[in-house]
């Protein structure tokens, strides 16, 4: 059976980690899977948006300690750089993405979540950066991501207690957009991915860029940064198509030209 399930309606990629018996918990194959499916999304041009969910009754419990078992045998250290990509392609993809969080975001299950663009929480779910747990340091992108996403002070709290922060605080904390009610957390992320779908997506795929490099360069680099993305974006096919069907009261039609 398939670790990673990747599917297309509507315009919307779904990926799905299908392993329910083990709580979604990841192991080689299912990062691999992930970029994967990333990459898949990204190319191909039928879809607009993805969804980052899993099956059963969590997101992902974290990192299968299958891993850790066969880098201890072995003796060989484990290619954190290619775990790493794993996250990383789904925060390049051009389009849009939204995770779809229930019961536990562990470990590695929120550094996925948190490498996506959005965050819808179920009111079961719980979220935990538990590294510290195992000795370890949360190496998938989490003490990067993290304070940009909820401040540093925040983000300190949840790094060095690995403390599980239930549904309503996260949205409060800014870790999560959205909460809904319990088993309805991909049905609320399909429909705001859809909603996406149906924007502009030169423009899309250029604000989640810019963003994504915010914090790393000075104001005027990055209002340089912007006046160069949009100079294309005004000469294209879909900004005529969005001001005619303003013109013409109607939804636009966007091509991706």
């Amino acid at each position: 059976m398939e670790k990673v399930r990747y599917e297309v309606a509507d315009g919307v990629a779904t990926v799905t980690i299908a392993r329910p018996e083990v709580r979604n918990a990841m192991d080689l194959e299912v990062f691999q899977g992930l970029a994967d499916a990333a990459g898949r999304a990204d190319a191909d041009e039928a879809v607009r948006a993805v969804v980052v969910t899993g099956e059963g009754q969590a997101f992902s419990s974290g990192i299968d300690v299958s891993i850790f078992a066969e880098g201890l045998a072995s003796q060989r250290p484990i290619d954190i750089g290619s775990l790493q990509r794993s996250y990383t392609s789904f925060e390049r993809c051009s389009k849009p993405v939204i995770a779809a969080i229930h019961g536990a975001a562990f470990g590695g299950g929120i550094q996925l979540a948190l490498a996506c663009d959005l965050r819808v929480a179920a009111a079961d779910a719980e979220l935990s950066v538990m590294e510290t747990r195992w000795g370890i340091i949360p190496d998938l992108g989490a003490i990067h991501r993290l304070p940009r996403i909820i401040g540093i002070g925040r983000a300190k709290d949840m790094l060095l207690t690995g403390r599980r922060v239930p549904a309503e605080e996260a949205l409060q904390l800014g870790l999560v957009n959205r909460v809904v009610p319990a088993d309805q957390d991909v049905k609320e992320a399909t429909e705001w991915a859809r909603e996406l779908a149906a924007g502009p997506p030169l423009a899309l795929a250029r604000i989640k860029r810019l963003v994504g490099a915010a914090f790393d360069v000075t104001i005027d680099a990055g209002l340089e940064r912007e006046a160069s993305a949009q100079r294309p974006v005004l000469a294209s096919d879909d900004f005529r198509e969005a001001v005619t069907a303003r013109m013409e009261k109607r939804e636009p039609r966007y091509r991706n030209t």
